[in-house]
């Protein structure tokens, strides 16, 4: 009889993983989610396009001592107009709008939701996978590319060194914004693709204020200056260039985050 009107005990519940494991967990899965053959080639073909040109824009360039700023300014132009503006977001947007917008569409998304860890490893997960997937893509072409169209003139490392940080930098922070532009968006890409092509394509030529809004702005920045080469913009301060990209990757990480916690899985 006592046994009876004792109270149940409680359920037991299942351990919390971890933020570390949790993160590393969800990379592993979504790094495989990701990586296919299919994007690698098309978007590494893109990247070969943009050396073989550098290669012949370096090759056609008039050589001498006088021509060596003319050469300079070819190649960071052509590391700004090809991989800042083609390669470096169209890259990050494939990989980074399909981190989660692939799993949440094929259903694989739920298992990782029904596990017992916090929002933030996942949405760290995914961009930390389309990064590692995108940098090699974007940084290689655009340095790669930027130094051969200078023809390897006295300070053309300068160039590709300013390409690499500006590409490695701007990679992060595209990632992060269309991983949560794959959170809001069913169709990620479209809507990234308007945005790289209306906007970023075309905001550093419409003004100072929007040029503080485009990401390329700051990206260039970067390139300019530590090639210290004039692009024909108002650059902005080194520091704060790589200060504004960080910011953008951080708030755009946890605004996913909130938005991973209120969207509906299944």
């Amino acid at each position: 009889m006592s046994a009876a009107l004792d109270p149940p005990q409680p359920t037991a519940q299942r351990r919390r993983v971890g933020a570390v494991r949790a993160t590393a967990l969800c990379y592993r899965v979504l790094i495989r989610q990701i990586f296919s053959v299919g994007r690698l080639v098309a978007l590494g073909a893109l990247g070969a396009v943009m050396v073989v040109v550098g290669w012949v824009v370096g090759n056609s360039a008039d050589g001498g001592g006088s021509a060596n700023a003319g050469a300079l300014f070819d190649g960071a132009s052509y590391a700004d107009g090809f991989g800042l503006i083609i390669i470096v977001p169209i890259v990050s947007l494939v990989f980074a709008a399909a981190s989660l917008g692939d799993v949440r569409d094929d259903g694989t998304l739920v298992h990782l939701w029904l596990r017992p860890m916090g929002r933030a490893p996942l949405v760290v997960a995914a961009a930390a996978a389309s990064i590692t997937v995108s940098l090699p893509l974007c940084v290689v072409p655009t340095a790669l590319g930027g130094w051969l169209a200078t023809d390897f003139v006295a300070d053309s490392g300068g160039v590709a060194l300013g390409a690499l940080a500006a590409a490695a930098l701007g990679t992060v922070a595209y990632s992060c914004l269309f991983v949560l532009l794959g959170l809001l968006f069913r169709k990620a890409v479209l809507w990234g693709i308007a945005y790289v092509l209306l906007w970023e394509g075309l905001a550093v030529g419409l003004g100072d204020f929007a040029e503080r809004l485009s990401l390329r702005g700051y990206a260039r920045t970067l390139l300019s200056r530590i090639a210290d080469v004039d692009l024909g913009f108002t650059a902005y301060g080194l520091i704060t260039a790589v200060i504004v990209l960080a910011g953008v990757s951080a708030v755009s990480l946890a605004l996913a985050t909130v938005r991973l916690g209120r969207i509906n899985v299944d």
